[in-house]
């Protein structure tokens, strides 16, 4: 019997930036903010979990 897969750190990041992403989207749809601003409001807590992956919590040799 096999193990089932775990997520990585790695795999965390690029969902939560995913999510962040797609929530922002979602917002320019729903409320009046136009997409250039959702999508720049977005990127922020995008580009910090992407300074955690690099600086906080680099990747390592296995």
């Amino acid at each position: 019997m096999t193990d089932s897969p775990s997520l990585s750190p790695a795999d965390l990041v690029l969902a939560s930036i995913a999510i962040v992403m797609a929530l922002a989207a979602f917002g320019a749809v729903a409320t009046s903010l136009s997409v250039a601003v959702a999508m720049a409001a977005g990127s922020i807590p995008a580009t910090g979990s992407i300074g955690y992956a690099l600086f906080y919590n680099p990747p390592t040799d296995a």
